[in-house]
């Protein structure tokens, strides 16, 4: 999707950025005069209403300060509507059309064939009332902050609904997360997936110097599409304390904390998703057979907006289905088609599931909160201050097992139906291990700690995307679940400080195979030991495996790789990344050594070629460009725990937009401590001071308090919105 560049008309709070004042709010919304934004020396809105719906409004009024145009994009596609702004690309093309930077399949085409806001609309009695208030409270509070610019912002934009608002939370599941897997058993698809990723990981209070437990996020994300996130803190005095993220136009916290617990979200594979194959009648090709009898297809139609040279124009197209669900794919030759099956389809309250979360006071509160089975898929990872809890949350039916559920089945038998989802008791889950450890860094349940006890093939051989062996174990994590068992499963115990560099870490696992690989080949090789041969060796022998900013010796490996690739093969290469690499890979045969210096050798013409010279930081060739440009140490090849990747650019740099996307560091004392960092900043707007202010801390690994008691708050306080004695006076009633 084509990004649409943010004007600097619409982030009016900039005029008051430089001066704690108290901002005049219009008041045609009565929920204006019940809320107080203070934003803080990061800007941060720190959000105070005096009831639940005037606390969202004010969360809807910061984003929009922030990024409304992005947050409007967002609601146009969850409706359906993205052509009506951006033309006919964004209607899509085809059924299958996946574009990975921005984690989207198909365009406006696909979202009415989900019926993400059709939906909506048609179960909007449904939605909980307590859940409905706040989704309309930062609806008015978007389309109060529509009204007041007007005259300053795009002509499309319009004003959304407390529907638009449910609608998006739904498509976040429905556009990817769910039909993702379905179409992943399609065959013969053209198409690439990206790797997810995302770290979570805790330690107990026995674990910890300073007695408490510790919590750290470590979200992978793209920074700029629309996941991109958004950090905010919403007070209602007596009812709700909580902060966290929020992806743009979302009122609600995938990740964060409250005043008693904090919780953290990683991507997960359970089997929640799938694709039926459908008999399709060659006499009658709307309809399809089930149990020996020809049903027909429903067909709906949709009327498309498409904005063009000549206006708007409009566009009707049909949308098939099957009892199963929407249809993704026909195959006239073969009288097939291919239709997909979503956990909770019909279902909305998505916004619910995780508003129960956040307002979740204990242990109890979470898991009744997830055992709803509102929200489809992720590993959670739960802290308080005595209790750490991880569980592998996914809404996975129970199915026939005499089928492979790992590829489409037959959509004419009835033995393929779905039965109830597995109850929430039964998924893999661990409190309180022995270890004093959790993590998970998208890896499979049971290497969530050491010696987990947990089961392969629990609660079914079915549940999880690809089937394990059934004495699968540690082999299964990937470099960065490696890198925290190294660190975590040792017996010392740990400090804060620890816990900064673990969230900035950037070591290089396989480094245990390839720097004595290139020490031994060294050794046997007389024109090795001299030069600029010499030169790299040593740099990287005397290297700690850690591709920091300032690293030479990373730069060497980064153009290694790519020689080693190019000289030997993908497949060659890819025995480095693999937890069994030692045994593939003999460090004293000859023949891989002479692999090895050969790549080498290549690695440094291709620097010196490039750059003029081979001995150059890594910072001067990782960057990101945000108002300046700022060295970074991450990288994407060796899958380490902060990554930092990007496009290479004509002039040999790497711009980076991708990898980490939030850090989160919790210390579970009385008061809660926090730390946070995004790659960028809170801001779009490129005058302001936090369209880049993180991005400087990003590059000197340097993480930011997140203020979170009243004090604290009030202290950081550099502009308000609203009455600013207002956190005062409702904590001092509560």
């Amino acid at each position: 999707m084509s990004r649409l560049s943010a004007t600097g008309t619409l982030f009016v709070l900039l005029l008051a950025a430089s001066r704690v004042a108290s901002a005049a709010p219009s008041h045609s919304d009565p929920l204006a005069a019940q809320v107080t934004i203070y934003r803080d020396n990061y800007g941060i809105p720190h959000i105070v209403g005096e009831n639940e719906a005037a606390t969202f409004f004010g969360y809807g009024y910061a984003q929009a300060q922030d990024h409304l145009e992005d947050m409007m994009v967002q609601y146009r596609d969850a409706q359906g509507r993205r052509t009506e702004v951006q033309g006919i690309n964004a209607l899509g093309d085809g059924y299958l059309q996946f574009i990975p930077y921005e984690y989207r399949w198909g365009g406006d085409y696909m979202q009415r064939l989900l019926r993400t806001k059709k939906g909506v609309l048609e179960h909007r009695k449904q939605i909980e009332p307590a859940t409905y208030t706040i989704l309309d409270g930062f609806a008015r509070g978007v389309n109060q902050f529509i009204s007041e610019n007007a005259s300053s912002i795009p002509k499309w934009i319009s004003p959304v609904t407390a529907e638009d608002v449910e609608a998006l939370e739904r498509s976040q599941y429905m556009r990817f997360y769910s039909i993702s897997d379905a179409l992943n058993k399609i065959t013969g698809k053209t198409y690439e997936f990206p790797t997810f990723g995302s770290n979570q990981w805790a330690i107990e209070a026995s674990r910890s110097l300073n007695g408490h437990v510790m919590h750290v996020e470590h979200t992978h994300m793209p920074w700029a599409n629309r996941f991109q996130n958004y950090e905010a803190h919403l007070i209602t005095p007596g009812k709700l304390d909580a902060a966290g993220i929020s992806w743009f136009g979302s009122p609600m916290f995938l990740m964060g904390w409250n005043d008693r617990i904090t919780w953290s979200a990683t991507w997960n594979e359970p089997n929640i998703s799938d694709v039926y194959i459908e008999k399709i009648n060659p006499d009658k090709p709307l309809e399809y057979l089930y149990e020996g009898k020809w049903k027909p297809i429903r067909v709906e139609y949709e009327t498309f907006r498409i904005k063009g040279e000549k206006g708007m124009e409009a566009i009707t197209l049909p949308c098939y289905y099957t009892s199963h669900g929407p249809i993704v794919k026909f195959d006239p030759e073969t009288h097939h088609a291919y239709s997909v099956k979503l956990p909770n389809f019909e279902g909305v309250n998505y916004a619910t599931g995780l508003y129960g979360i956040m307002k979740a006071g204990d242990l109890v509160q979470f898991k009744a909160a997830l055992a709803r089975q509102l929200i489809p898929r992720w590993n959670f990872l739960y802290t308080d201050h005595t209790n750490i809890y991880w569980v592998h949350n996914g809404n996975v039916a129970e199915r026939d097992p005499s089928f492979d559920w790992s590829k489409p089945v037959p959509g004419w038998k009835k033995q393929t139906e779905w039965g109830s989802y597995f109850p929430f008791d039964k998924y893999p889950q661990v409190l309180n291990p022995p270890s004093g450890f959790l993590q998970n860094c998208n890896n499979p349940p049971w290497v969530c700690t050491r010696n987990s006890g947990l089961k392969p093939l629990d609660p079914a051989p079915y549940y999880l995307h690809a089937q394990p062996r059934v004495d699968a174990g540690e082999e299964a994590l990937n470099t960065r679940g490696e890198r925290l068992f190294q660190v975590l499963g040792s017996p010392k115990k740990f400090t804060l400080d620890d816990m900064f560099k673990l969230g900035f870490d950037t070591h290089i696992m396989p480094t245990d195979v390839i720097i004595p690989l290139l020490r031994n080949a060294v050794q046997g090789d007389s024109q090795a030991q001299s030069g600029e041969m010499k030169e790299a060796i040593q740099a990287i022998t005397q290297w700690d495996g850690s591709s920091t900013k300032d690293s030479v010796a990373y730069t060497y490996i980064h153009f290694w790789v790519a020689a080693y690739r190019q000289l030997f093969s993908e497949e060659a290469f890819s025995r480095f990344t693999t937890y069994e690499r030692k045994k593939l890979i003999d460090i004293q045969s000859s023949t891989e050594q002479k692999r090895a210096l050969l790549a080498l050798q290549s690695a440094i013409t291709s620097l010196k070629s490039r750059y003029g010279r081979a001995q150059v930081p890594w910072g001067k060739i990782n960057v990101v460009v945000r108002n300046g440009t700022f060295p970074l140490g991450g990288e994407s090849i060796f899958n380490v725990l902060h990554p930092d990747e990007g496009v290479e650019q004509d002039d040999g740099t790497i711009h980076c937009n991708d990898g980490w996307g939030h850090l989160m560091i919790v210390v579970e004392s009385e008061p809660k401590q926090i730390w946070t960092l995004l790659p960028y900043g809170e801001s779009q707007h490129p005058t302001s001071p936090h369209y880049n202010d993180q991005a400087k801390m990003h590059s000197n690994q340097q993480p930011k308090r997140f203020w979170f008691s009243k004090a604290d708050v009030l202290a950081h306080t550099t502009s308000t919105w609203g009455d600013a004695k207002r956190l005062q006076a409702l904590q001092d009633v509560h």
